[in-house]
């Protein structure tokens, strides 16, 4: 039982520093580096802030895009990228997306396409899936050909 009392208290700790993180005006420039930063203890608390505090994560689309194409990190961006999807400008969210494919291999496309329908950008969706057409990558191609035939009804 003690055990369990010092992880409430040290919960509730972190409960209490998140708050204050929330009020800090300075706080998307914080968020920001401990996305890039190489620290995972810094990258996880920012994508564990905003999964909880999801207010900037338009402001911040750019660098968990870009996350959320990594193996290690995709999961807990897309979480983030998730619990502001609704806040998100369908422009930005296009531009952002084709920004992170420029030298993008077939993997990039079809987790970014994958993401891009789970939080229903289906405007940015369509343009990833323009690019990927475009490719001179047969398999890049079939993204295009797949995520057309599966989620053709929904785009612009």
């Amino acid at each position: 039982m003690e055990k369990w009392r010092a992880l409430v208290a040290a919960e509730q700790e972190v409960a209490r520093c998140r708050a204050e993180v929330n009020q800090l005006p300075s706080r998307v420039d914080l968020l920001a580096k401990a996305l890039s930063s190489s620290s995972a203890w810094d990258r996880s608390s920012a994508l564990d802030f905003l999964h909880l505090f999801p207010e900037d994560v338009p402001k911040l689309l750019d660098l968990l895009v870009d996350l959320s194409l990594s193996t290690g990190w995709a999961l807990p961006a897309r979480v983030a990228i998730r619990a502001a999807r609704k806040e998100i400008d369908p422009s930005k969210f296009a531009r952002v997306a084709l920004e992170c494919l420029s030298d993008g291999e077939v993997e990039d496309y079809l987790r970014l396409a994958d993401l891009l329908a789970e939080v229903e950008a289906w405007e940015a969706l369509s343009a990833v899936i323009g690019k990927a057409a475009e490719s001179s990558d047969a398999e890049i191609r079939e993204v295009s050909r797949s995520f057309t035939e599966s989620h053709g009804g929904m785009l612009p």
